[in-house]
């Protein structure tokens, strides 16, 4: 909040009073009015946190019992009506399986009785010989095989099933939807300046694992590392101003960290050189090069962009 030079009108009070700037919402408050603002707002963000704290809960809760979420539950449901359906289909087949049995084995019964009559006739009449003894044994044969493996009988697979399946998809959005949110200020915000929580002309930018970025401050001629929610940024190269000594740079253009050495590498464009820094010490990689950009690959192979010959080289 920043306090108004003249009397303004009180959004609240609508009364011409000494008033006081609230960057949120753009509105100006009198003194009475502005604490009265700013109680609102902390029992709002009071409000939010205990939203977000309940939120955290739940997800330790899904994350401790996954089995608890309703995507399980709805798998669940679908588990038991697939076995009710499974169990009740399985019931029909066998009723009329049995029935198919049934009517096979009454009509092998019958061939028994026939053979069985047959069998009685011969020994009746003694008129056993080598013939009849194998069309006998033929038959038994074949209705021991038909008892067993009823050719009239067979299970035809349907390869289309009476389940309905619940394949799990993840919905992915497009890539630049999440783009579409208000941003919001990670370094600098307080305006043009060499103060340590201000930039003058930052170009290129790089994020180490840590989440920190490190800021090729141009017109300011400093490399400057702002930590994660850090409000003010720290000096790790140049900051002794303009000019082409060792410790110097010239507007720089771009920064990356070398991964296996950590060493920061710096477009020192107003100087022509890549340069490097390790340690507060520095070397010159490359010498009169027209560098912009830089870029390093996972074999550690750096890219730099030359302006002057419109190309970009490996080193």
């Amino acid at each position: 909040m920043a306090m108004a030079n003249n009397k303004t009108r009180c959004y609240t009070c609508n009364e011409e009073k000494i008033t006081f700037h609230c960057k949120g919402c753009s509105k100006e408050f009198c003194l009475t009015d502005l604490t009265e603002h700013c109680e609102i707002l902390t029992n709002e963000l009071h409000s939010i946190t205990y939203q977000y704290n309940e939120f955290k809960q739940t997800i330790d809760e899904q994350k401790q019992n996954p089995q608890n979420h309703l995507l399980i539950e709805k798998i669940n449901q679908w588990e038991i009506k697939s076995i009710d359906k499974i169990q009740q289909k399985a019931q029909e087949y066998r009723e009329n399986a049995i029935k198919s049995l049934q009517t096979c084995i009454n009509d092998i019964e019958m061939k028994f009785k026939d053979l069985d009559e047959q069998i009685k006739q011969t020994q009746k009449e003694n008129e056993c010989n080598e013939i009849n003894l194998n069309y006998l044994r033929n038959q038994l044969k074949e209705m021991t095989e038909e008892l067993n493996n009823p050719l009239k009988i067979s299970i035809k697979q349907d390869l289309q099933s009476f389940i309905n399946e619940i394949p799990i998809v993840l919905s992915k959005k497009p890539k630049f939807n999440k783009w579409k949110q208000n941003a919001i200020t990670v370094a600098g915000e307080n305006g043009y300046g060499q103060q340590l929580n201000q930039c003058s002309y930052p170009e290129g930018i790089f994020i180490d694992e840590k989440k920190s970025i490190l800021i090729a401050d141009g017109h300011n001629h400093r490399i400057v590392e702002w930590k994660y929610n850090a409000k003010e940024g720290q000096i790790i190269a140049g900051g002794s101003g303009q000019g082409n000594r060792l410790n110097q740079l010239n507007g720089p253009t771009d920064v990356i960290i070398d991964e296996q050495n950590h060493s920061t590498i710096i477009a020192d464009h107003g100087n022509k050189r890549v340069i490097q820094w390790m340690n507060q010490n520095q070397q010159i990689l490359i010498h009169n090069i027209d560098c912009y950009g830089l870029a390093m690959d996972k074999h550690g192979f750096l890219y730099v962009s030359d302006q002057e010959k419109n190309e970009v080289r490996r080193w």
